[in-house]
């Protein structure tokens, strides 16, 4: 055992699987042995933003990644689910490649080469039956001790990057665009200050002098030299966010080009916009996404708390609907809640923390939500709040930032959602439409 004054005190980004939470925790123990360690963890109750994840990254010290595969030591996935089981996983772990974090991944041996780490970190394959089993501690002890020596190997080691003021935000917008105004407007909100970045962009030392004053970038994809820009960016280990015309068909060469097998998670990312006051709402409620806090885990019991509530499902569900519906509201609330692990329905004590601006909370549930189930009724429709919530429900779920589940309770249906399979209420019970929901977004 390490002595307790020789024990490393860190902060460090957890890279996990929210379904494993039987492995998640013997990790934490064992890790906890050794070293005091500040476990920082995006919540997963949003639709994700590449910006969050890549600042929550840049500003750790160490980046360790948990790479399970299932709890179940003897479940052997077929090929196509070992890939999709990658996804985030290689999502965070390029964020940490590319600034140049200190690593270390225990990696599940069933992901076989589907999933290695890059020269230089360190990689380790562990059995999910030798870690789960009281009777296999050497085998434990052989990760615990490696993770020791692994933080030995880089001291108490806060990783030197440039000091950035984290007080300004970085536009790359042409001056001549619509978009300029509503997004400085957007971004000041927060209290930023705005550092406008030059226009034609060229990649000289001045520019990057004025990056380095930048917390993050928001970048316009309306031209093509931007493309160029943001590849850059992401060598300069800056968080971007893009903004794009709604009617303009991503470029999937140019996203391919930039972001390799990872373009999916960054193109569904991308804020479409047409109208300017449209855009600056959309940016309002990315950048409070952006900031929101991550879970902090530095103790057994905070670890055990967040990983049985993380092994629901991970997806903020947003419940829509009008009051004189509440009884069925409640019905498949409860449904919902035990397949998800947060549902937001504005009825309950909890729902809007005391003191807030309901409608303001509200939205701000609805903006950071990755599923919207609205029930639909002719109460829905003589309801302006609802009809709103509707509104940026479709919305986010045409530019891909929402899976909308409308629920059918009365009436022919409503013209806003026509484009999108209902669910009836008077045909399924609402066990078996949260059932067909939480399969699909599985």
């Amino acid at each position: 055992m390490t002595a307790l004054s020789d024990r490393p005190n860190v902060k460090v980004f957890l890279s996990h699987r929210y379904r494993s939470p039987a492995v998640n925790l013997q990790f934490f123990d064992l890790i906890d042995q050794v070293a005091d360690v500040q476990f920082e963890v995006d919540r997963g109750l949003k639709a994700t933003s590449t910006t969050r994840l890549d600042r929550m990254i840049r500003d750790v010290e160490i980046f360790a990644g948990i790479f399970s595969l299932s709890d179940d030591p003897f479940a052997q996935p077929p090929p196509a689910d070992l890939m999709r089981a990658t996804r985030y996983f290689k999502l965070e772990l390029d964020m940490a490649t590319r600034n140049r974090k200190p690593s270390i991944l225990f990696i599940d041996r069933r992901f076989g080469n589907r999933l290695q780490g890059p020269p230089g970190v360190v990689s380790l394959g562990y059995s999910a039956q030798e870690i789960l089993s009281q009777g296999m501690e050497t085998a434990r002890w052989h990760l615990r001790d490696e993770f020791a020596r692994f933080c030995r190997s880089i001291g108490n080691h806060s990783q030197k990057r440039l000091v950035r003021d984290t007080s300004a935000v970085g536009l790359l917008v042409p001056p001549t665009s619509k978009a300029r105004g509503a997004a400085a407007a957007a971004v000041e909100a927060f209290n930023y200050t705005v550092e406008f970045l030059p226009w034609p962009v060229a990649m000289d030392g001045g520019f990057i002098a004025q990056l380095r004053r930048c917390d993050w970038v928001l970048v316009d994809m309306s031209q093509p030299s931007a493309v160029a820009a943001v590849a850059f960016l992401r060598g300069q280990g800056l968080p971007v966010l893009r903004i794009g015309p709604v009617d303009g068909p991503p470029d999937l060469a140019a996203e391919k080009l930039v972001y390799g097998e990872l373009a999916s998670h960054y193109t569904k990312d991308l804020i479409r916009w047409s109208e300017p006051k449209r855009l600056q709402i959309a940016l309002e409620e990315r950048i409070g996404q952006i900031l929101s806090e991550p879970i902090l885990i530095d103790s057994r019991a905070d670890a055990r708390t967040y990983f049985r509530s993380a092994a629901k499902s991970n997806h903020l569900v947003f419940l829509s609907y009008a009051k004189e519906d509440y009884e069925y509201a409640d019905r498949i609330g409860a449904e919902l809640s035990s397949a998800f692990r947060e549902v937001f329905d504005y009825r309950k004590p909890a729902a809007i923390p005391h003191g807030a601006r309901w409608l303001d909370h509200m939205l701000a549930s609805l903006a950071t939500a990755a599923i919207g189930v609205p029930l639909l009724s002719p109460n829905y429709v003589a309801s302006s709040y609802c009809m709103e919530e509707g509104r940026r429900m479709v919305d986010a779920s045409l530019s891909g930032r929402m899976r909308v589940f409308p629920v059918l309770l009365a009436g022919p249906g409503v013209d806003l959602f026509s484009q999108l399979e209902y669910r009836r209420a008077t045909r399924v019970s609402p066990a078996e439409i949260v059932a067909s929901i939480a399969q699909e977004v599985a």
